[in-house]
């Protein structure tokens, strides 16, 4: 997996307070650094498309792949992985700033929602304009499938 293919990339720190000195970051404290970057993506291409039609969180899969320690330096990444009628997939990941080695993975599903109804809805184009213009490419579309991953 290579630090260029992704879209918004930023250097963050593995967080030093939440465990003893020395000790390994927590799996709890991975996901909400792996969470912001996604929770930024969304908002980015939410604003960009002043498209207040909601979407939310509908799975989120992480893997583990090697430890880290309290301020270690990341680089975190967050890409648009593919997309259906309903649903976009993004993908992140978080590497030893120092080594490349990937620390960990995560694919966060995001539903559009029909904020009357509460129900799964279409992407509305101006968000999607959105995300392939932050994206700087066309987002493979994945046709016939409801939930991507």
């Amino acid at each position: 997996m290579d630090v260029a293919a992704f879209t918004l990339i930023e250097d963050v720190v593995a967080p030093e307070d939440t465990q003893p000195p020395g000790a390994h970051v927590v799996d709890f404290e991975i996901q909400k650094l792996l969470s912001r970057g996604w929770q930024q993506y969304v908002a980015l291409v939410r604003d960009a498309a002043g498209d207040d039609h909601g979407v939310a969180v509908r799975k989120i899969t992480t893997s583990f792949e090697s430890e880290c320690h309290g301020g270690d330096r990341l680089v975190r990444g967050v890409r648009a992985l593919h997309r259906t009628r309903r649903s976009y997939v993004l993908e992140e990941a978080l590497w030893d700033a120092t080594t490349a080695r990937l620390v960990a993975t995560s694919w966060v599903v995001m539903a559009s929602v029909d904020p009357e109804t509460g129900r799964a809805a279409p992407i509305r184009a101006a968000l999607w304009e959105a995300v392939e213009s932050f994206e700087g490419h066309p987002v493979e579309t994945l046709e016939g499938s409801s939930t991507p991953a």
